[in-house]
């Protein structure tokens, strides 16, 4: 993997780091591929429980692609899902931490992780519509705002800031300028203390679930119960809980 994309593990949370600072690290076709090997890196390493992303500096998370013939062409766009961590069926927790421009493909990358934590400083923003393109998820965005708060994004190609992002719901915290980074690692280890595989599947139940009848919900809801509960991690955790001690989970 070059070094525009960085992989680092510390103790069981990865962190990715998008390294083109120079370009308010917006991505290339190159770099966007190598990001998709990070999240597959990611979503295979069982010793990796949860992903952290960023980008390098204080200017931008991610500015989107770089405007060129090739990122531009409906094979870039189509190739453009490589970046965001839902097209390769990861169920471990992800969370964006965020300084700087987050605008539309780094919009997109923000908008696919689980949570996402904003430095006081960050602007967001679905831009394509200034320069006559249409943003490629434009069709998924309702599942993570109100109609009106969507649209207005979209059809206006405004930026918004850290605070407005927070009041609409699309980021959880907003964090003094530089401590974004920090904070999201304060909350991944909050979540490296639950039970991996019960927030895992619980993590995927939320999100089929939004597709699914109510009978396949429970259908799945059911058969996820009895798997989890063989686990080791199960019994471990009651067994903390009987004994009144922190339970010491280990993936199996």
């Amino acid at each position: 993997m070059g070094d525009e994309i960085l992989y680092e593990q510390s103790g069981k949370v990865a962190v990715i780091t998008i390294n083109r600072e120079w370009a308010l690290n917006a991505l290339t076709p190159k770099s966007a591929k190598q990001l998709g090997d990070a999240w597959k890196r990611f979503r295979d390493d069982d010793s990796a429980w949860i992903a952290v992303i960023t980008g390098t500096g204080d200017k931008a998370f991610c500015a989107g692609y770089e405007m060129s013939p090739e990122a531009l062409s409906l094979e870039g766009a189509k190739e453009s899902v490589a970046t965001i961590p839902t097209t390769f069926n990861i169920w471990k927790p992800t969370i964006a931490a965020i300084n700087g421009y987050c605008i539309a493909g780094g919009w997109w990358i923000a908008q696919e992780c689980d949570l996402r934590i904003a430095s006081k400083s960050a602007q967001f923003g679905i831009t394509q519509v200034k320069w006559g393109l249409m943003p490629a998820f434009s069709a998924t965005l309702s599942r993570h705002l109100l109609p009106a708060h969507a649209l207005e994004l979209l059809l206006t190609g405004k930026r918004i800031s850290a605070r407005r992002a927070y009041e609409i719901g699309f980021v959880n915290e907003v964090v003094p300028n530089g401590k974004a980074l920090k904070r999201a690692m304060e909350v991944a280890e909050t979540i490296c203390a639950n039970g991996p595989i019960a927030a895992w599947m619980s993590k995927e139940l939320f999100y089929k679930g939004r597709t699914l009848s109510k009978e396949e919900a429970f259908d799945l809801t059911w058969k996820r119960y009895a798997e989890n509960e063989a686990t080791q991690d199960a019994k471990e955790g009651v067994k903390a809980y009987i004994e009144k001690r922190k339970p010491k989970f280990t993936n199996s």
